[in-house]
């Protein structure tokens, strides 16, 4: 499966990746890989080992895209298939941006610092539950993201206002995804402007990302782990960089158009926007 060296080579140089036809797989994958709960217990595997890297002193960039790469070297091991292009809008890049794209599934999360570390140094926004869960909070340790509540608009703005020009201005570029929740169909009407204030407020471009990763589905009774589809591809693509200027709309229109065309090409649903 995935060298995380010849996969970083292969970004930085064509600025894309895509599995190839014939992936090698491990013993455990060959004989249980294409059943979900196997699947299942991959990412989990992951998620510790990050946990015990974010208890240590070792968590470093390269140790986080190693771990990060683990997520597609899961997928390719049980039988699905990863593709990136657009790399180049962040090879390009003068300084750290924010990046903003839509969100499906706990997929992204852990696979998005392999594809944006070997550019850019990361972190992330995400839901302050996170950094109380077991496992998860000391992944959360290791990544040091910028934690929000989810309940008061006002008060997530204010300290995404307050906390993210300190990580750009410290060379680290935010993603963050402006849904309010994750889902497999995007809803322009939900994906808000916090990354393009953020954007503004800081003086960087914004990166618009789109992805399809409802190969890993959400499930009923535990939402991170529902069915897993291996017929569907998981898609990252980055879009060029957009300046943010007076009121952001247009820079907000042009994020959400990248992300619905880039979506409905790769078959996925986008709801018409109210």
């Amino acid at each position: 499966m995935i060298d995380s060296d010849e996969f970083r080579k292969q970004l930085q140089t064509k600025y894309a990746y895509s599995t190839p036809e014939k992936v090698k797989r491990g013993f455990w994958y060959r004989l249980l890989g294409r059943t979900d709960f196997f699947y299942r217990c991959a990412v989990f595997g992951i998620v510790a080992r990050g946990a015990k890297l974010g208890r240590g002193d070792n968590w470093n960039r390269d140790t986080w895209l190693d771990l990060s790469l683990g997520m597609a070297r899961c997928i390719e091991g049980c039988g699905g298939r990863v593709e990136v292009s657009g790399g180049e809008h962040l090879a390009n890049l003068e300084g750290p941006v924010v990046i903003v794209a839509n969100h499906m599934s706990l997929l992204e999360t852990f696979a998005l610092p392999s594809i944006i570390l070997p550019f850019v140094d990361l972190t992330f926004v995400v839901k302050e539950s996170l950094m109380r869960m077991p496992l998860f909070k000391d992944v959360m340790r290791g990544s040091k993201p910028i934690s929000v509540g989810r309940k008061n608009p006002r008060e997530d703005l204010k300290k995404i206002m307050e906390l993210g020009p300190k990580e750009i201005a410290a060379g680290r570029s935010v993603a963050i995804f402006p849904q309010s929740t994750r889902s497999a169909t995007f809803n322009p009407s939900t994906f808000n402007t916090l990354g393009l204030k953020l954007a503004k407020r800081a003086g960087v471009p914004v990166v618009p990302l789109a992805l399809k990763t409802d190969l890993h589905g959400l499930g009923g009774w535990v939402r991170d782990f529902g069915p897993v589809d291996r017929s569907k591809t998981v898609y990252f693509k980055f879009g060029p960089p957009i300046l943010v200027t007076g009121r952001a709309r247009e820079a907000h229109a042009e994020c959400i158009q990248f992300i619905s065309d880039n979506l409905r090409n790769w078959g996925g649903h986008v709801e018409a926007d109210a």
